[in-house]
């Protein structure tokens, strides 16, 4: 399903958090206009004929109630009318509750997107987040309880964040029953808190290998147990590329993720082939192993093949093992 987002940059927001800088990658100072969010849905509909609208860039639900009725209001028209399939909208754990989520419910929202980051509390608390991992259970519950499905948001190299953290706010993404996950590394942008603390000197961005190794972990855990990951690295319009200051940007991470756990999987397995359709042809192209094209993805080890899922499964429990060992040193 397509998504026409509407960006209501840090509105709502209540606080600064070090790596945020919404107007840095997405261009906007200010909200739309109602005509020109009206304008923006007529352009849409020159791509597609179906989508749902979201409301992200900021924190939906610590919105005035008055402004959050008026902009449900405003995408419930094209509900009706049959254009829009749905609203989503982005909000933070600290700022749902039950009256929030009653209130969500009666106006039609479907899918809410949790700015998670992280489930370490020495990582929500070393990047201003304002909140804790129990904090995020307990909303979470709240969404189940509603009927509400949900997604979350998750982030690697942040301050004081390191891989073995990462991977267990994976797992506990697909332990609380997110739906999706969003999952990005930390840059440094332009005019955040984190510029400061770069350019003092005190925070070193993860490498752009890291990034991907950690991700493509991520990645399998998440899979593995039926979480979609819909979106990996930072989306940065081509002319505000000039914003990010540090950090491990790539254009195409999301493919460098998704071949490198091929590749770690094709490893694992030991296996003599790779054999793929034509959808992950962009995965396995810059891998210098045997392949070949099939009906279905996966790989040949000693002799059989090996569905990608029952790979993906196999080797997420390797690794996860291993992080729950490494956590409880």
């Amino acid at each position: 399903m397509k998504i026409l987002p509407v960006f209501l940059p840090q509105r709502g927001c209540k606080n600064r958090c070090t790596f945020c800088s919404q107007w840095a990658v997405t261009g906007f100072e200010r909200p739309l206009s109602f005509d020109e969010l009206d304008e923006l849905v007529q352009n849409y509909l020159k791509t597609t004929h179906s989508f749902e609208i979201a409301f992200y860039g900021g924190t939906f639900t610590a919105l005035d109630e008055s402004e959050q009725l008026s902009y449900l209001c405003w995408a419930s028209r094209y509900v009706q009318t049959g254009i829009c399939s749905g609203i989503r909208l982005s909000t933070r754990p600290d700022e749902i509750d039950e009256l929030r989520v009653r209130f969500l419910k009666e106006h039609g929202v479907k899918f809410v997107e949790l700015g998670v980051q992280s489930f370490d509390d020495d990582v929500l608390r070393l990047n201003n987040r304002g909140y804790t991992r129990e904090d995020v259970l307990k909303t979470c519950e709240i969404l189940r309880r509603f009927e509400i499905d949900f997604g979350v948001h998750l982030m690697v190299g942040l301050i004081g964040d390191e891989a073995t953290k990462d991977i267990l706010s994976a797992w506990q993404s697909m332990k609380i029953g997110a739906k999706t996950c969003r999952i990005h590394p930390t840059l440094v942008l332009k005019g955040s808190i984190l510029e400061t603390i770069y350019r003092r000197g005190e925070y070193v961005p993860i490498a752009l290998h890291t990034a991907i190794d950690i991700c493509s972990d991520m990645t399998a855990v998440l899979e593995s147990h039926g979480v979609r990951v819909i979106r990996l690295g930072l989306y940065v319009p081509t002319e505000l590329l000039k914003n990010v200051v540090a950090g491990p940007y790539h254009p195409r991470f999301g493919e460098l993720v998704r071949t490198r756990l091929v590749e770690k999987l094709y490893s694992f397995l030991n296996a003599s082939s790779i054999v793929h359709t034509e959808r992950e042809s962009s995965w396995v192209s810059k891998l210098n192993v045997p392949k070949s094209k099939g009906k279905s993805f996966g790989f040949l080890a000693q002799g059989e093949f090996v569905p990608w899922q029952d790979a993906l499964e196999s080797y997420a429990e390797e690794i996860s093992k291993e992080v729950v060992l490494c956590s409880k040193r």
